[in-house]
């Protein structure tokens, strides 16, 4: 199930936050009810890490974060490491990691999705609660 492209992401994200703990990637699945041409396979690497392989995002749109529960959600990429809040266009695909806010888990968090601020709409949501809860 996991791609050799998985692993060695999550291996470098690893090392870049300098976590000693090593975690089996968990699968939950695809965005839910996509727009803008949001995309990608989401990964649980650790109770603070979220891995999206292959990202897309078509960019028609201002003011897009990834939100967790009400809170922006930071991210790096895998061709540039500089954390980021505000999202771009991501045609061609491109994997993404995020790190939640240190009052947040993946385990308590309910939601995580693609938000346009601007007119307080998702472009695409994925329920951790949920997805977590049925492992």
């Amino acid at each position: 199930m996991f791609s050799f492209k998985v692993t060695v992401f999550a291996a470098l994200v690893c090392l870049v936050n300098s976590q000693g703990d090593q975690y089996e990637p968990i699968y939950l699945g695809k965005f839910e009810k996509p727009v803008h041409a949001v995309d990608g396979d989401i990964f649980v690497l650790d109770e603070k890490t979220i891995y999206i392989q292959d990202f897309a995002h078509d960019g028609q749109a201002p003011d897009v974060f990834f939100w967790a529960d009400g809170e922006i959600v930071p991210y790096i990429t895998r061709t540039d490491l500089t954390s980021r809040t505000s999202l771009e266009r991501f045609l061609p695909r491109e994997d993404v990691v995020l790190t939640l806010p240190d009052n947040m888990s993946v385990f308590n968090t309910r939601r995580l999705s693609v938000w346009c601020r601007a007119f307080g709409i998702s472009f695409g949501k994925i329920d951790l609660a949920d997805k977590l809860a049925n492992l």
